[in-house]
This record gives C-alpha cells, structure tokens and sequence, in this order.
C-alpha cells in the first residue's frame, strides 16, 4: 500500500523566543519551556541539563524549575503532550470525512512522523511510565484510539484482532528501524499498515 501524506505541517520557528520572557503569561511561559526542551533533548539527548533547555528558551535557570520542579516532571509534561496529541489526533480521525481505515492509516502517518522527529519520547516515557499525569493522558489516548480502531474493523477493511497494543508495536518498530536507517521508518510503517490490512491478508 502507499502512505498517504498529509500537509505538512511548518517547522517551528525561534521568532517567539525573541519576545521577552518577563513579559509572558504563565501558560505561555510554560509553552516556550516545552517547545525548547523538545528541541534541546531531540538534538542532545536526555541528560541534556535543565541549563540548556533555560538558555533555548530565553529563561533563566531558577525560571525553569518555577515551573518544572526537577527534569522528571518536565520529561512528564513532554511525554503526557505526546498522548494528548494522540488523543487529538484519534478523535479528528474519528470525525473526519470518508472510511475509517483512510482515517486510521493517515494519523498513523503523522505520528509516526512526528515521532521520527522527536525519538527521544520513546525513552523518556520509560523514565515517566509511572508518573499520574503519563498514565492519566496514556489511558486517554487509548481510549480515543480504541474507538477508531473499533470503527476500522466494523468496517471490515482493518483486521479483526487489531489492538491498541499492535500500534504500540508499530510505533516500537518504525522507531527501531531509525538504527538500522535513518530513514526507512516510512517503509518500516507501510509495511506494519499492510500487516494490519484485513484485504492483504484475503
């Protein structure tokens, strides 16, 4: 099969770092604080230091921990956003035009391909497994995403035994493939989708 492509979406931009930090409003504040620290631990890695995350965002250091009391909670913060832009995702599949399975296939896609740009999640929602936030926002996401499936596979297109936990595997193995290469989560992903078309299997 071929992966639909969705639009996609503009990079992120620095301009908003330019605007002063005193003078932003608290859920801004803590906005820009997760938007560097994405950056800062997509390009360094987890032990990056609070100080680093501080200096993208255009914050001081004691900034940071006002509003993320030590790196597990803003490594919480970063991997409960994930799900909820999971969740997100689920339910505008679930209400868009056209069949389930088109619908399925393409927040695959966007996840997977936002995923492949920030790979860093995949460990740190290890680190924050038990975390309340991560678990409240991960049960969330799979309640949104088990009601597309539940669609897809009334429709018949979308295998019958397919689970929430079979996504999970194909979000685990496009992120393996990154180390074999690069960039061949997109055939990693096309292959995972045809595993899980009921119509490849007749």
């Amino acid at each position: 099969m071929t992966i639909p492509r969705l639009v996609e979406e503009a990079p992120p931009t620095r301009a908003a770092v330019e605007t002063d930090w005193c003078s932003l409003e608290p859920e801004a504040k803590r906005e820009r604080l997760l938007a560097a620290a994405g950056e800062v631990f997509a390009r360094e890695g987890l032990d990056a230091p609070m100080p680093a995350v501080a200096a993208a965002a255009g914050a001081g250091v004691a900034s940071v921990y006002r509003q993320f009391p030590s790196k597990h909670e803003l490594l919480a913060a970063l991997v409960a956003r994930r799900f909820e832009q999971a969740e997100q995702a689920a339910e505008q599949a679930a209400l868009s035009d056209g069949d389930r399975w088109t619908a399925l296939t393409e927040m695959l896609y966007a996840l997977v391909e936002r995923q492949w740009a920030d790979d860093f999640l995949g460990e740190a929602r290890i680190a924050v497994a038990d975390h309340p936030d991560v678990i409240e926002a991960a049960a969330h996401a799979a309640t949104s995403i088990e009601a597309l499936l539940c669609d897809a596979r009334a429709e018949g297109r979308l295998r019958a035994d397919a689970t929430t936990l079979d996504l999970r595997l194909v979000f685990a193995a496009t992120r393996a493939a990154k180390q074999v290469e690069p960039k061949a989560w997109p055939r990693m992903l096309e292959l995972m989708i045809d595993a899980l078309d009921s119509h490849q299997r007749a």
